[in-house]
């Protein structure tokens, strides 16, 4: 499957897609030069960049960005980023990723390039002027950027030890989870950024485009309904887990509503981050991949863009800036709230039993026909005013009817999601299994008269349903869902 016949096919769906585009706009006031530059990278490849200088009397230090997927340097959600962070008085450098923007090259997901491409800007910000110095060919640089411009910070870090701090918004910890969340393809997400990927690169010109085994793992997994093993491979090398030696100082900035990087991915990396003792920060707003992204408040951007400078305050000029453990944007009371650590140490797990719960549909779930599948949903009426915070884990026994099952599963509180699009499971083998997963993590103030509910389904509008599966028979007496919770 090439581009020209991956386009055809994709069509008109894709222009929905807001990776790396919002709303989001900044004044750009007077004291900030704006440069712009084409930066050889390493292989010759010509990368379009941008650095704004502020009105200084000596060298400040810098900060580094890119942009999100088939986005480019000046789009919404890097632009006023940068800006702003010139306007506190930091150089900052934007430049357009390879095959992206107006850039050459070819598209290879924050891969072995593209991380040299970012070690390629540092060099060259260690050569100008403008920029302090940690020591020679070394400046004092931090990045920052959302998506695909998170993810090449966490690879650029582990590669290179320059590299002061890091603010990696929205991003993945694993892109396997990302991409195929426990065996389950997410073959809406999949379909749209190999999509927008093609379409971006595409209009730069014909010596550029995505790396072609993209179009060969897609065509792939469409066919046997399954990650062919090339992409398994590919993720682990663009994957933090894999990043042994990581010890750069980590500001991590999640949205509640994101459906490609769920909120748990920023509670993996910060746990990692917390279990190596690299000093790390978590933040959580309203937003992410998902319409959501659009209406965020400027008031919370504007917060969480101070936060993220506050922070490179304290790791590129040594200013003892006092930064809290966790950010929380409460949307129930639409305000942030700050905590020592996450979760807060009041935090306990209290189970809730399906046996015990109300049974909306029969324990058997299947699907039926092409456009219905029955599901059943337990649900619980809460016991105290608390706060949910945090992970739950689900713990489920189930029959398995067929060779595998793929189980989509919602947390809801009175009848309505909580997040996203909840999580998916895939079960090998019939017969009788026992499955435990987490769900990702989430935030709600509850009072007795409010329900908490988890709905069970075998289809997914956003997922590869099953091909073989006869679906699943939940035993509810052996089955639980463990919910973090707070007093309130």
């Amino acid at each position: 499957m090439d581009r020209r016949r991956f386009l055809g096919a994709s069509g008109a769906a894709l222009t929905a897609l807001a990776t790396g585009v919002g709303t989001a706009t900044a004044s750009f006031g007077s004291g900030v030069t704006e440069t712009d530059y084409t930066i050889e990278s390493w292989d010759g490849t010509e990368l379009p960049a941008t650095l704004y200088t502020p009105d200084a009397n000596e060298p400040q230090p810098a900060v580094l960005m890119t942009h999100g997927w088939g986005a480019f340097r000046d789009s919404p959600l890097t632009a006023p980023k940068a800006k702003y962070h010139a306007k506190q008085g930091y150089n900052v450098l934007t430049y357009d990723s390879r095959g992206f923007g107006g850039a050459e090259g070819t598209v290879g997901l924050d891969g072995p390039n593209e991380i040299k491409d970012a070690q390629r800007m540092v060099d060259w910000l260690a050569n100008r002027p403008e920029v302090a110095l940690d020591a020679t060919d070394d400046p004092k640089v931090g990045m920052d950027g959302v998506s695909y411009a998170g993810g090449i910070q966490l690879s650029a870090a582990a590669a290179d030890d320059r590299i002061d701090a890091v603010a990696p918004r929205i991003t993945w910890n694993d892109l396997q989870y990302s991409l195929a969340p426990n065996g389950v393809i997410k073959i809406g997400w999949l379909s749209i950024l190999l999509g927008l990927g093609t379409i971006s690169s595409s209009l730069i010109g014909p010596d550029t485009e995505l790396d072609p085994r993209l179009y060969d793992w897609y065509e792939q997994a469409l066919k046997t309904n399954d990650l062919p093993p090339g992409i398994l491979e590919a993720n682990e090398l663009r994957s933090f887990p894999y990043f042994e030696d990581y010890n750069t100082p980590t500001f991590l900035v999640q949205g509640w509503d994101d459906s490609l990087f769920k909120p748990i991915e920023a509670v993996r990396t910060y746990r990692t981050l917390q279990d190596r003792g690299v000093e790390s920060r978590l933040a959580f707003y309203e937003g992410g991949h998902a319409p959501e992204e659009i209406t965020v408040p400027f008031d919370q951007r504007g917060y969480m863009n101070g936060l993220v400078n506050t922070w490179f305050d304290r790791h590129l000029r040594g200013e003892s800036t006092d930064i809290p453990q966790s950010n929380t944007y409460l949307k129930q009371r639409e305000e942030f709230r700050t905590e020592d650590q996450f979760p807060p140490d009041d935090t306990e797990f209290v189970t809730y039993n399906l046996g015990d719960a109300e049974a909306n549909g029969g324990d058997r779930i299947e699907q039926w026909s092409f456009w219905y599948d029955s599901n059943v949903t337990y649900t619980w009426d809460v016991r105290d005013r608390a706060e949910w915070y945090g992970t739950p884990q689900i713990d489920l026994s189930l029959d398995v009817h067929g060779p595998e099952a793929r189980i989509f599963i919602n947390m809801l509180r009175n009848g309505e999601p909580i997040n996203g699009i909840g999580e998916a499971y895939r079960i090998e083998g019939s017969g009788v299994s026992r499955i435990s997963f987490e769900f990702p993590t989430l935030q709600r103030f509850v009072s007795p008269s409010d329900t908490l509910g988890l709905q069970v389904e075998v289809s997914s509008p956003y997922y590869l349903d099953s091909r073989e599966s006869e679906g699943v028979t939940i035993r509810p007496g052996e089955s639980s869902v463990n919910l973090p919770q707070r007093p309130r």
